[in-house]
């Protein structure tokens, strides 16, 4: 695997001491936290004496990890002399989130703080072959990358959001929505291409991941995120983690053969009022429709809110969530869809988790994506920040 040093900033130059490296990421966990800091701080925050921060600082400077901020200084560090400031520098490193979806392909790259500097994205249509769908990732990959002007070697790491089952090794295990997908292994696949060390997820743990990162599950530890759209699917959070399961199927809930809840979504479309139409646009007419009046709309919601909580109601039993989460395209009813699932979830449990409706539209797996990517960047950071060797002298 590629040294995350060599992916991102200069590689130190230097001792290689033991102590050296815990120094220089003692400082730098201060500084990744956020914020600016003067020197006197870092050290009283990383338990150094000043001299040793000036030189760890000295050395993240020429690496280009950190910064000098420019925020005004309001005191001085030392008597007649301006306190100077540090600050991460978050483009030092840069990540990539996939979603790799059944209608669509989206990339985000993101620097090392979590902002999007770039997106691509493409559209697929659902009969597509592997190798059709493989090549249109390719492509958005790259076009991503161009857009945030950087090449494949600047990237350190990916995260790629897939519909189905992804196995424990990371291969798509089972994935009915998606022809001809059981089986593909993304990560090798980016790994091969763009040298890009990538891992692979269920897209809606990813999802799940997103609104527990930047979305209404901040302070939520347990969640089950569930989506709705052009297909159903399930996510969940335990302890603010995402929780796959021995095979990686947590969840699934159209697995369980008993339950025709995977249908629930198409028989809804039905009774939209012309036939033919954008999903989105049918689904907000059915709404519509129901409010004002149509008994026919309203039974058919209601007829959609029982099988959905039918579905989740063992999974709430079990895990006990603090959030049922609704994503996906029918997330733009709003109230409309929220009131009939609390109401029912209410009815059905004796701890009812809070419902909420989801905000991030369909970017919300590529934005979970980023941040399982991150968490493996911030990871080997901290593991392989080392000093390169000094070069030998003749």
């Amino acid at each position: 695997m590629t040294s995350f040093m060599v992916r991102s900033a200069t590689q130190l130059s230097g001792d290689t001491s033991v102590v050296r490296r815990l120094n220089l990421r003692s400082v730098l966990r201060v500084l990744y936290g956020g914020g600016s800091h003067t020197i006197t701080a870092i050290a009283a925050a990383a338990n150094i004496s000043r001299p040793t921060a000036s030189q760890a600082i000295s050395d993240l400077l020429d690496a280009g990890w950190i910064q000098a901020s420019d925020q005004a200084v309001g005191k001085k560090d030392r008597v007649g002399r301006p306190a100077q400031r540090f600050e991460f520098r978050p483009s030092a490193g840069h990540v990539l989130g996939v979603d790799m979806g059944g209608h669509k392909v989206l990339v985000l790259v993101s620097d090392l703080s979590g902002e999007i500097v770039a997106e691509s994205r493409e559209t697929l249509r659902p009969a597509s072959s592997r190798a059709r769908r493989l090549a249109i990732m390719n492509r958005t990959i790259a076009s991503a990358l161009s857009a945030a002007g950087l090449s494949a070697a600047d990237i350190s790491c990916a995260a790629i959001a897939t519909p189905g089952v992804v196995g424990p090794d990371g291969k798509v295990a089972h994935a009915p929505a998606i022809p001809d997908w059981d089986g593909v292994d993304l990560g090798k696949h980016v790994q091969d291409r763009f040298g890009i060390p990538t891992q692979v997820f269920n897209d809606m743990r990813m999802a799940a991941l997103a609104e527990h990162w930047k979305g209404v599950a901040r302070d939520a530890s347990d969640v089950v995120y569930v989506h709705v759209g052009h297909r159903m699917g399930t996510g969940l959070l335990v302890a603010g983690r995402p929780h796959a399961g021995r095979h990686g199927a947590a969840a699934e809930i159209g697995l369980w053969r008993g339950l025709q809840w995977a249908h629930a979504y198409e028989q809804l479309l039905e009774l939209a009022p012309r036939r033919g139409a954008d999903q989105d646009d049918a689904i907000q007419a059915i709404f519509d429709a129901a409010k004002a009046g149509d008994a026919a709309a309203q039974a058919g919601i209601d007829a959609f809110a029982d099988l959905l909580v039918q579905g989740l109601a063992p999974v709430m039993v079990t895990i006990d969530p603090e959030l049922v989460i609704i994503g996906g395209g029918i997330s733009a009813a709003g109230e409309a869809i929220r009131e009939p699932v609390r109401v029912r979830v209410e009815r059905e449990t004796d701890f009812p988790p809070t419902v909420v409706c989801s905000v991030m539209g369909d970017h919300a797996s590529a934005i979970g994506a980023v941040r399982s990517a991150l968490d493996v960047a911030e990871e080997r950071l901290f593991t392989e920040l080392t000093p390169a060797p000094k070069p030998a002298t003749v």
